[in-house]
């Protein structure tokens, strides 16, 4: 069975931190948009090869 990723493990899927930190973040004015489409892209890339979880 492979082991969870992070994201699975602390916020319970790469979805629900995107919706609960990543988009109030944009919303805000806190999180530069462009920026956090690119690395929330790259960390969705990051987690589907399973590198994160072979890190933990």
């Amino acid at each position: 069975m492979p082991k969870p990723s992070p994201f699975d493990v602390y916020f319970g899927s790469f979805d629900a931190w995107v919706e609960r930190d990543v988009l109030p973040g944009i919303e805000s004015g806190a999180l530069e948009g462009a920026d956090m489409i690119f690395l929330v892209a790259v960390l969705r890339c990051w987690e589907a090869q399973g590198y994160c979880a072979a890190n933990l």
